[in-house]
């Protein structure tokens, strides 16, 4: 090696080196959650309607050009939602970086890469997918799991694929033909034209595969990299990483849990990579990699590299998008894997906030439904399930596969009582740490809340000494009265060796799991003030209804808050025609009445003299960043509430920046409604109207409405004005 190669080398050493401490130093305190910045793109500003009028234009007068037009307005629709749900992330560190691999990606295509936009969503599914008109979203949680640069560019290249031949469009013209029987590639019964739509969607999918790679040949990229991205789609139900997971993450000197909490032998990992995909968009991961296999061979593998924008970047991007997967499975309840996620990322930054908090909240949230009686929600608007919400329970255990398995075989046997002791004795440990942090503190309140109220365990219920001190307890003890060494009678020595034998044969791990933690003040100060006033264990409500005779109390369907302000949101506005058995989305007129809605809402608050403010997307402009970020941050707070059903009890994840949130728009009351229409023979409304705290999440008014008449202004105005006349008018003293 001559010098110039070494002092290179040395120099790409350091440079390396001091990028993984500076990434270190980034998530070693803590992680602040990905938010967008910079200007809104010209494509979120426009209207559906406006993006459809101008597609249907390129639109040929050709036999599929009304299957086309259908096509491009409910394509655009959809578009559009994503683009302002809130989920997509604008000019962040994860975009930025994935459009840099794109630039590199399409480098000899100048122009096709103007056509192409790419964004990251928030989402933990392991997935990237196309639009026809040039848009391409990476979930995070694809991010999450890829081993190389390579990987990326080549799931990219399969998705330009799919955007320069349309095939979105291809495969809705030839579903809507095989329905109606007019296909030439199938005709049969309705199984046989359900598998004919699969095997036409599996013919694209290996199309993009092949294609994909032809574009990657024409890059520097790695060739042999390419297969394990495979793999990475076979394997993403698994975690991110597989780290052993041991309970002495949970343990300390005193609280030490018993052996049989631990699952000693986890199941092998078994994913199938020939699985049956008759009945899926895909083909099986077999036969995609057996295809594309032949075609890795290249001459000039040698000078391919995996990473051609960086290295360190990548790992800082996928570092982050980890951190994120965290928060994502927070907010989808999927509380098991955001404990476990967390668990692999403290190994490497122990002293982590923000995780430290996530596996606090986890468990918090587990806690809750394992002690609720709820079942489901009621919230159930217009038909759609996806407003209903059973309550949390833990995945079956022996469905999961690798170490992660432990953690949920933990949580499943784990009593109330036993789950409390663990999460306070964390949550406080994690408090002490982090004395300022607010959130940490609300947790331990809660925790020692739970364990008076809903575990009936005080402080007399915990040892203050550890089993080895009273097991070494002597059974003889000389004591002092009135400087006369007396010896103690055979009576309290009995006591002691009785006591000696149980400490020896119990198997309560509870009750010796505060020793060390009941020498700190602050610990039992807190636990003490929240038990204040309760000198016995609360009262059972069986015995309550037994002793005192229950009387009907007057209610009233129409409560009245007195509220002087609340924040409006997007309405939801359907409109569908019923013809020839089939619902029809009339797309035009459901974005104008959506508008006609929100301007009905202001003009009844304004007669009310209701005060509001709108965090809409209505009239967004490019410079409205912050205003999209309060949007996007809102609607994933509704998000997850709505998830949560009647279990009021459950923390919503987002409930810290609700606070910011709340103090920024002067309000803290949100109201949402929304129209459902449907014409067939007869006119069907739904109206709903729902009315939310955002400071304790708390369900303050759920109102639905049915009619057959025509949804007129004056029918809608009449339902909104009687929902916010109950929001704005004071309760009689």
């Amino acid at each position: 090696m001559n010098y110039s190669v070494l002092k290179k080398s040395i120099y790409t050493g350091i440079i390396a080196l001091l990028f993984s401490s500076a990434a270190n130093s980034q998530f070693a305190k803590d992680y602040t959650p990905i938010v967008s910045s910079g200007s809104l793109p010209e494509e979120f500003l426009k209207t559906a309607r406006a993006m459809s009028i101008e597609d249907i234009k390129t639109i040929g007068y050709g036999q599929d050009r009304a299957v086309k037009q259908q096509f491009v307005m409910s394509n655009n629709y959809f578009l559009k939602d994503l683009l302002l749900s809130g989920e997509v992330l604008i000019n962040d560190p994860l975009t930025k970086y994935v459009n840099k691999v794109a630039d590199e990606l399409l480098k000899s295509n100048p122009l096709l890469r103007q056509q192409i936009h790419i964004y990251v969503t928030k989402s933990s599914d392991v997935n990237a997918y196309a639009f026809d008109k040039g848009f391409i979203f990476v979930n995070v949680g694809l991010l999450a799991q890829l081993e190389n640069e390579a990987q990326l560019a080549y799931i990219l290249a399969h998705e330009i694929d799919h955007v320069m031949k349309k095939h979105s469009v291809t495969e809705y013209i030839e579903n809507v033909k095989l329905e109606n029987g007019t296909s030439n590639y199938e005709r049969g019964s309705y199984d046989e034209r359900s598998l004919a739509k699969y095997r036409f969607s599996k013919e694209q999918e290996s199309d993009a595969d092949m294609e994909g790679l032809s574009l990657i040949k024409k890059t520097n990229y790695s060739i042999k990299a390419l297969n394990g991205a495979f793999d990475v789609l076979q394997y993403s139900y698994l975690p991110f990483e597989l780290v052993d997971f041991k309970k002495s993450f949970f343990e300390d000197e005193y609280l030490t849990l018993p052996d049989t909490l631990f699952l000693k032998q986890t199941s092998d990992i078994k994913a199938n990579d020939d699985y049956d995909d008759s009945k899926s968009t895909h083909p099986n991961i077999r036969k995609r990699r057996g295809a594309i296999e032949p075609e890795l061979k290249v001459s000039d593998e040698a000078s391919r590299k995996k990473y051609l924008v960086s290295e360190e970047e990548f790992k800082n991007v996928r570092e982050t998008a980890r951190f994120e997967l965290c928060r994502l499975y927070m907010v989808e309840r999927d509380y098991m894997n955001a404990i476990y996620a967390s668990y692999i990322l403290l190994e490497k930054y122990p002293d982590n906030l923000f995780l430290k908090k996530t596996v606090s909240q986890g468990l918090y949230n587990v806690l809750v439904n394992k002690s609720s009686s709820y079942n489901r929600s009621t919230i159930s608007i217009a038909g759609n399930s996806s407003m209903s919400s059973r309550s949390y329970s833990i995945p079956d255990y022996t469905k999961i596969e690798g170490t992660s398995q432990r953690v949920y075989y933990m949580m499943d046997n784990l009593e109330s009582k036993e789950l409390n002791t663990i999460a306070l004795a964390y949550t406080f440990k994690a408090h002490k740490q982090y004395p300022d942090d607010k959130t940490l503190s609300a947790l331990t309140d809660s925790l020692f809340s739970f364990m008076i109220n809903s575990n009936s365990l005080f402080l007399n219920d915990f040892s203050r000494k550890s089993k080895t001190e009273l097991k070494n307890q002597d059974t003889i003890q000389v004591v002092k009265v009135d400087s006369t060494d007396v010896e103690e009678s055979k009576y309290s020595k009995i006591k002691k060796q009785q006591q000696k034998v149980e400490v020896e044969t119990e198997d309560n791990f509870t009750k010796y799991a505060f020793v060390g933690l009941l020498k700190d003040d602050e610990f039992v100060s807190r636990y003490s003030k929240m038990a204040k006033g309760l000198t016995q264990k609360p009262v059972t409500d069986e015995y309550v209804k037994k002793a005192k005779p229950q009387t009907k109390k007057k209610t009233t369907d129409a409560p009245f808050f007195g509220i002087d302000k609340v924040i409006f949101i997007d309405p939801f506005y359907m409109k569908i025609k019923n013809e020839h058995g089939k619902a029809n989305v009339q797309f035009y007129e459901s974005e104008d009445r959506q508008q006609v809605l929100l301007d009905i809402q202001k003009k009844c608050a304004d007669r009310l003299k209701l005060q509001y403010t709108c965090l809409t997307t209505k009239d967004i402009a490019a410079g409205d960043i912050e205003r999209y970020n309060d949007n996007a941050l809102l609607n994933e707070w509704l998000g997850e509430r709505f998830k949560h059903g009647d279990n009021n009890d459950e923390l919503v994840t987002s409930s810290e920046n609700m606070k910011q949130l709340i103090e920024k728009l002067g309000a803290k009351y949100v109201a949402w409604s929304g129209v459902y229409n449907s014409k067939g023979g007869a006119y069907r409304n739904t109206y709903f109207f729902i009315l939310l705290d955002l400071e304790t999440g708390k369900l303050m008014k759920f109102e639905t409405r049915y009619t057959r008449a025509k949804d007129s202004n004056d029918l809608i105005s009449s339902f909104v004005y009687n929902s916010l006349m109950h929001v704005a008018k004071k309760p009689k003293q």
